[in-house]
């Protein structure tokens, strides 16, 4: 959120000077636009939810039918509430009185409850609360529908460039010993056991390392999938998109770890083992908003080990609801 741009507003409210924050992506197409209700230096720990608000604020405030668009959200499962009450269409459709209840607030409360819904809210003056309550799902919190969710993954895995390498410090005090020499930091897994992110450590004298060695595939093939490898790979997506569209690009490994660095938790899991070619599934899993990117990988062990191309059929945006079909659950 740093990186929006502000502009005050007067044209909303009489005598009050509204901040509307804003910003662009790299193509230079307007990503976000919201009422920025949050001081500048408060701590964000979600800035896809807190973006989310935002963007419902303005249009509260710019809405020439308060009561349809109190409807068109009721659809949506999107409920406000004031003190744990709806709030009244008379404080919203004044416009003053909306802006007087978020004037010097202090700070924004984000519950996730269940992994499904979102109870979110704005802590105001005189211990008032300000909620708004809504499902886990992307098209309601990005604003944009599947295909334009698909186009835009595209398009930013195409251009990301990582800005440094991401250096992962694990503590060495919650390994288990797996066999031999061989240790695992466990992790959690998706759905079904098989697809986690446990990273795999081989143990010399006193010392750790991640496991990359030809005579552990299994634990290799899985630490580069999960965390940053020392290696940039080259990986060949052909990318299924919403409608039967299909996108074929390539990026490297560094970049695309990069982007999903933030806000997506990586889990993976193997298919086989073969001489030729390691195969297994990888699951991008975007926590925010309730669905997932479901990633089928191939490599060859001589690509795997010194660098090579790495083949990938991504289906992205899943929602929330059709994941466990999937796992045969």
């Amino acid at each position: 959120m740093d990186t929006d741009a502000i502009i005050l507003c007067h044209d909303i409210a009489p005598e009050n000077s509204v901040s509307i924050a804003y910003s662009f992506d790299e193509h230079k197409v307007l990503e976000h636009i919201g009422y920025r209700f949050l001081a500048s230096d408060y701590p964000v720990d979600n800035n896809v939810i807190v973006r989310f608000i935002e963007r419902e604020l303005l249009a509260l405030l710019l809405s020439s039918d308060v009561n349809q668009t109190l409807v068109y959200n009721q659809v949506n499962g999107l409920s406000i509430l004031l003190n744990g009450q709806p709030i009244r269409i008379s404080v919203l459709q004044d416009r003053r009185s909306l802006l007087h209840l978020l004037n010097n607030n202090q700070g924004i409360k984000i519950n996730y409850l269940d992994g499904k819904n979102y109870a979110v809210s704005i802590l105001l003056d005189k211990g008032q609360l300000l909620s708004f309550n809504f499902p886990a799902d992307s098209e309601l919190i990005t604003g944009m529908d599947k295909m334009e969710r698909d186009i835009r993954l595209a398009v930013q895995l195409k251009n990301h460039t990582a800005k440094s390498n991401r250096i992962v410090a694990p503590d060495y005090s919650f390994l288990q010993l797996l066999r031999d020499t061989i240790y695992v930091d466990k992790g959690d897994s998706f759905m079904i056991p098989q697809i986690n992110n446990d990273v795999f450590y081989k143990k010399i004298d006193n010392s750790y390392s991640l496991v990359f060695d030809s005579r552990l595939l299994a634990e290799t093939f899985s630490n580069t999938l999960i965390i940053p490898a020392d290696m940039d790979y080259t990986v060949d997506i052909t990318h299924r998109m919403y409608g039967k569209r299909t996108e074929s690009y390539i990026v490297n490994s560094r970049d695309f770890d990069d982007y999903f660095s933030r806000d997506f938790d990586r889990y993976f899991g193997i298919e086989t083992l073969e001489k030729e070619k390691l195969t297994g599934t990888l699951i991008l899993d975007d926590s925010h908003a309730g669905s997932i990117h479901l990633a089928f990988v191939s490599i060859s062990i001589d690509n795997l080990l010194n660098g090579g191309t790495m083949e990938m059929q991504l289906y992205s945006n899943i929602p929330q609801h059709n994941i466990k079909s999937l796992f045969g659950k």
